[in-house]
């Protein structure tokens, strides 16, 4: 079948040939088997499968980078030239053993983010054995029937089966920048162009007006954006800038010691020392001053933390992202569904003619309503998109929540569809605020419509000013009366008084028909109603969102309410979650847009509640913080929204309601759609920023103390204090582990009470580099005490057993540095020794590891190691913890003088 598929003209066929050709249901669909049958035969819908790193070439990766270079010369320089073979076995095992290592990061790390890719992912609607499932657009295939709204990306080239006000944005694909009018019939010409096929929809466009459905005739390479091998939407693997600056550090350690190793070299031989040794020394200190095991655990780090904010439903997009979120001064985010639970309950109900009552108070007692409710419901569950499946309600949460008061007032709104068929309909636009349909089943007999005797009627919910703008008459007890200016200023003003107390207000109205018009365009539909009624709904604030706004002003995030409601609702529900406080403002769409950039730009921080903007506002609004130097986060779900995301320093599209276009706009997609999702996300930001400082400073500080120790011996001593796999083993064994630990430590308490950290400043300030040079410097005088002790008194002589104190004191120190490392303010001993059992159990190992090389024969010839007795276990202790108490002690004293980072 696959061939004859390619050949077919889909335009020019009926909607049932089409569905012939391609054997398939046009109400059913495929089923499920059949759908796993034709995935394997026409593979998943994807036009260019990513490419998957081979292991192999993932491991051989490990070993370019210019830090490795550096020890691989090293090794080559203790072979070739000095005949120290041991020692060149020890460093090229020890270099194998890091790209081992690395490599099973790097795969670990791969792996969970194609499992998040795959979380993330577009999704299409389709029906499968006649029932709507939401499935990964790659998994469709040819056949496949599917359901089309506003906002979707279009999963794959498709034959459009109905098309309700149907627009199809097409500019990727033609080159056409205005939407395209979508039909149904065929076109017979089978020539035509895409641009002119008005009843297909193509993979890599997306709609942005009216609903319709689908069969899909081609998918991945096969679809015309195939043809033309373009892939749109495709993300680049994106550094980090921390992992740019890295680089570039390492780079810079690594030039700058190679500088350091030709000066010192030149400088022993013209001091007349044994060049061979003046050569092992200058490569020993390369090795110290080479972090090499630094790339490595950032990357896992960085993909430990993205894996742990989808655990609390917030997928990353971008992997810079993870670093931008812990800066965020400002949350810009929507009211419903984000702040909100975004479930509508009818709360309120006002029929003509009658006092406002609750929708409780319209219940009979048997299990039915108030007959004078029945057309408003009926109108309710008629004129509207929601619809129910295995039991579940599908939908808008306004159409929803209508369908629900229909329920729980005993309304047949099931069977009322199939009493009353749908002929035709004028879709909801936000210029009209208003949703038409055309019913037949009408007249007498009608137990909802019995006052109109038409076989039709046209049916109409919207928002209250703009219905009774259109309506003419009421319905009351009585029967049809005139509604009269009067009427309609009288039913506005309750509508008004419903939404101040923030309700949702929505206004129902009918119109009968004695035949179905030629012209169904709104101006000759939408005039002469009856008016009906008006429902007040709300949408309750989530349980958890004022816990998450106390966290954001205690962490010095400014938290702004953006919505489309009245400007009474958005200032009910903002002053009840605390946010509309005082001293704020709130501002509508129509004061924004006779606002001036510089108007706004002075405005801005005093403005907390935007009601009643557009989304093209939103880029205006995200515009006015970043000229305030401010790192804005905004949300956004729907097809317009996708500049303000893509303006926003972090863009978040909402997973459940978030259209596939705001979606691929964003840097991260919300699971829930919760703003507490949103805090907590900045909070594991910021946890993972503060980590990834932690074991940086902890693996630099530990390398400048062995570069200190070793350089300043080295200026006294004719002895090198440390032989050079002695350092690697350093710094890959005992640092790397701790290192690791630190990467995933429990956060500091005060991580959400300190200011958002300054974009600006990059990880390694000067500041921060003073502060690791201080501290290595301080780690390396207990080192040098215990060396020029052991050389002098305990061990005059023996270089094997001074060098294994000089080296068990630094990994002893450099172990218990990793407490201090844990918090740049805090003292160890105010945080809990066993809250990060990672770092307790890496250290014990590393503890292990160290005490196995200096006690176990095969080990201490291989690492240069000697048996020492009690005397130099003692100097090894004190050497080693009074620099740890040291730090710990100006740390503190620091913390006092300087406001906390």
């Amino acid at each position: 079948m696959t061939e004859a598929v390619k050949e077919v003209r889909w335009h020019s066929l009926g909607a049932e040939e089409a569905a012939q050709r391609l054997d398939t249901s046009l109400e059913k669909g495929l089923s499920e088997a059949e759908s796993a049958s034709r995935l394997r035969s026409y593979g998943h819908n994807s036009i260019r499968e990513e490419k998957r790193v081979h292991p192999l070439m993932l491991f051989v990766s490990q070993f370019r980078d210019f830090m490795i270079y550096v020890l691989l010369s090293a090794a080559v320089i203790a072979g070739v030239a000095l005949q120290e073979y041991l020692d060149a076995a020890v460093i090229m095992f020890i270099i194998v053993a890091n790209a081992v290592l690395g490599f099973f990061q790097e795969y670990r790390a791969e792996r969970a983010l194609e499992s998040l890719k795959r979380l993330s992912a577009p999704t299409a609607r389709a029906v499968r054995d006649g029932k709507e499932r939401i499935i990964p657009s790659r998994d469709l295939v040819p056949g496949d029937l599917i359901i089309l709204e506003t906002g979707d990306l279009i999963p794959a080239d498709a034959r459009l089966l109905q098309a309700f006000g149907l627009r199809a944005e097409e500019a990727s694909l033609t080159g056409e920048s205005n939407a395209v009018d979508k039909d149904v019939p065929a076109l017979p010409d089978a020539e035509l162009t895409v641009g002119d096929r008005r009843n297909m929809v193509f993979t890599g466009t997306h709609i942005v007006h009216g609903r319709g459905k689908a069969i899909v005739v081609e998918t991945g390479r096969n679809t015309e954006l195939g043809h033309i091998a373009e892939m749109i939407h495709e993300a680049e693997e994106e550094k980090t800038p921390l992992q740019v600056e890295l680089a570039r550090v390492g780079k810079r350690i690594a030039l700058l010691c190679i500088g350091i190793c030709g000066v010192i070299f030149a400088a022993g031989v013209l001091r007349s020392l044994e060049w061979s040794e003046m050569l092992l020394f200058s490569v020993s200190l390369a090795v110290a001053a080479i972090p090499e095991g630094l790339p490595a655990i950032v990357t896992v780090a960085l993909s430990l933390g993205v894996r742990r904010m989808a655990g609390r439903n917030a997928l990353l997009r971008r992997l810079p992202a993870v670093e931008t979120l812990g800066c965020a001064d400002v949350i810009c985010t929507d009211k419903t569904g984000t702040l909100t639970r975004n479930e509508m309950e009818v709360q309120e109900i006002l029929l003509p003619h009658r006092p406002m009552c609750r929708l409780s108070d319209l219940e009979d007692g048997a299990g039915g309503c108030d007959e004078g409710a029945l057309p408003l419901l009926a109108v309710a569950a008629l004129c509207n998109d929601a619809r129910v499946q295995d039991g579940e309600f599908l939908g808008e949460g306004t159409e929803v929540g209508l369908l629900r008061a229909a329920r729980d007032l005993g309304f047949p709104y099931l069977s009322v569809g199939s009493e009353m068929p749908r002929l035709e309909e004028i879709p909801f636009e936000s210029e009209r605020k208003m949703m038409s349909t055309i019913h037949g089943g009408s007249g007498s007999g009608n137990p909802y419509f019995g006052f109109v005797s038409s076989p039709y009627i046209l049916l109409v919910k919207g928002a209250p000013e703009a219905v009774l703008n259109h309506c003419s008459h009421t319905l009351t007890e009585q029967g049809i009366q005139d509604l009269g200016s009067g009427g309609r200023v009288s039913y506005a003003a309750e509508a008004e008084g419903m939404a101040n107390k923030a309700l949702r207000t929505m206004a129902f109205a009918c119109r009968p028909l004695e035949e179905i018009p030629a012209d169904l365009s709104p101006q000759s539909l939408e005039h002469g109603l009856i008016f009906l009624g008006i429902t007040g709904m709300i949408d309750p604030p989530r349980s958890e969102v004022l816990e998450a706004l106390e966290k954001c002003r205690k962490a010095h995030i400014e938290v702004v309410m953006i919505t489309g409601d009245h400007a009474a609702t958005a200032r009910a529900i903002a002053e009840e979650l605390s946010i509309l406080t005082l001293g704020k403002e709130l501002v509508t769409g129509m004061e924004l847009t006779h606002m001036s950039e510089e108007e706004l730009a002075r405005r801005v921080e005093n403005i907390a509640v935007y009601a009643r903007v557009s989304p093209a506002d939103k880029v205006k609004i995200v515009r006015a913080w970043k000229e305030a130097g401010k790192t804005v986060a905004m949300t956004g779900d729907g097809v317009n929204d996708a500049p303000a995301l893509k303006n926003a320093d972090i863009g978040v599209a909402m997973g459940i309601t978030g259209t596939d276009v705001s979606k691929e706009a964003s840097d991260m997609v919300l699971a829930d759609d919760n703003f507490a999702t949103i805090v907590g996300a900045v909070e594991e930001g910021r946890i993972i920023y503060d980590n990834l400082k932690k074991f940086i400073y902890f693996l630099l500080s530990c390398n400048m103390s062995e570069v200190s120790t070793m350089f300043i011996g080295m200026l006294f001593v004719s002895v090198t204090p440390l032989r050079a796999v002695q350092v690697l083993w350093m710094n890959l064994v005992t640092d790397g582990f701790p290192a690791m630990a630190l990467g995933v430590d429990t956060p500091n308490p005060d991580i959400m009470v300190r200011p958002p950290r300054d974009p600006s400043e990059g990880i390694l300030s000067y500041r921060k580099q003073l502060m690791v040079i201080w501290q290595g410097f301080v780690l390396s005088l207990g080192a040098l005490a215990a060396f020029f002790i052991s050389h002098y008194t305990l061990y005059a002589g023996d270089d094997a057993r001074i060098q294994t104190v000089v080296f068990t004191t630094l990994v002893f120190a450099q172990l218990m540095h990793a407490f201090n490392s844990r918090s740049e303010n805090l003292s160890f001993m105010q945080l809990s020794f066993f809250d990060n059992r990672a770092l307790v159990a890496a250290l014990g190992f590393s503890l292990a590891l160290q005490l196995l090389v200096i006690l176990v024969p095969p080990l201490m010839r291989l690492f240069g190691t000697a048996y020492i007795g009690a005397e130099g276990w003692g100097l090894i202790l004190a050497c080693s913890i009074l620099p740890v108490i040291a730090i710990d002690r100006v740390k503190v004293i620091l913390r006092g003088r300087r406001p906390a980072s």
